[in-house]
């Protein structure tokens, strides 16, 4: 039997995670194809990968869900009422839109000894995305960055050319890279399940059954729904200062280019790492390399940099105080 306390926070935590780094997940998919695709559709596709990778994770696990990510984590037996805090922290930084690293907030409260492979995991990730990033987009795909597409979004007023392509170059991707950032969203929430699942289990028995296992994924499924529902959250805001955002040729290639650091990530180590730094450091990387693309003013695309690298830095010095706080808490209490 689980514990009452526990299933609140998994169920607090599931919602807090996935919400916060929708933005690096799905914020480039739902940005692309706002009123190009139903949202039941996508919705279909994003839940049929969640199900598939918790349960072949659970199946390849025996029973653990997390994909090995829990092995140097102890099961958690005595939750108090404090240890909601850091998902509920995770929350109210997402609503500020700040990019916080769930992994730092959540895995620290849990056991403050994982700071310095945590840090060391994340900052490698981080230099890698940047190096992937500037390599990418500054030597292969700065033309295609700078070429727009030319058909309109689904819903677009066709007779007013001006309006149509006045929101960005890449309003109007073909149907062809439309499908392709499907797949390549797919490839990339693949990527980030198996990495983040740990972040969200970690308050479960590391053995669930079958019921136990179908009422986790309905919770999850849920989350994801709501989410889709508030196009993102608060934390979407970020992405629409970033360049092309809502092309679905930029976005199918930044999805699929960080499934791919995620996943050489995932092949170095089975650690857990903040996959909010891994991604800003490919955003990093992209932007770095497309600066002044199309005449776009270099110090306000540094600025947006600047600006993303404080909120996280500061979202981290806030994880860790939580989380630290949250363990001498437990100590006196």
């Amino acid at each position: 039997m689980i514990p009452p306390l526990a299933i609140a926070s998994f169920v607090l935590a599931g919602y807090a995670v996935i919400g916060n780094d929708a933005l690096q997940t799905l914020g480039p998919f739902l940005a692309a194809n706002r009123g190009r695709t139903p949202r039941l559709l996508q919705f279909a596709w994003l839940g049929l990968l969640l199900a598939a990778v918790l349960l072949l994770g659970w199946w390849w696990g025996e029973g653990d869900p997390a994909w090995g990510r829990l092995q140097t984590f102890a099961p958690l037996t005595d939750l108090r009422w404090i240890d909601l805090l850091p998902s509920l922290s995770v929350l109210l930084l997402t609503q500020w839109g700040a990019p916080v690293s769930t992994s730092f907030l959540v895995l620290t409260a849990v056991d403050p000894a994982s700071v310095q492979p945590l840090l060391r995991h994340s900052l490698a990730g981080y230099g890698l995305g940047l190096v992937v990033g500037l390599l990418a987009w500054g030597v292969l795909l700065r033309r295609l960055e700078s070429t727009p597409s030319d058909q309109p979004p689904e819903g677009a007023d066709a007779s007013n050319p001006a309006a149509a392509t006045a929101e960005s170059p890449g309003e109007g991707a073909l149907p062809l890279w439309l499908a392709l950032q499907w797949l390549t969203t797919g490839w990339l929430w693949s990527q980030w399940l198996v990495q983040d699942l740990a972040n969200i289990y970690i308050y479960l028995p590391r053995r669930l059954g079958p019921g136990a296992m179908a009422g986790s994924l309905a919770v999850l499924l849920v989350g994801l729904a709501l989410l889709m529902a508030e196009n993102g959250g608060a934390i979407q805001q970020r992405l629409a200062t970033k360049t092309n955002s809502s092309d679905p040729r930029s976005t199918a290639l930044l999805a699929g280019i960080y499934g791919l650091v995620l996943f050489v990530m995932g092949r170095i180590s089975s650690y857990p790492l903040s996959t909010t730094w891994a991604f800003l450091g490919l955003l990093a990387g992209r932007e770095l390399a497309l600066l002044r693309l199309g005449g776009r003013d270099g110090r306000a695309a540094l600025a947006s940099l600047a600006q993303d690298l404080v909120r996280a830095a500061l979202g981290l010095g806030i994880s860790l105080a939580v989380a630290l706080g949250v363990r001498a808490s437990r100590a006196i209490l």
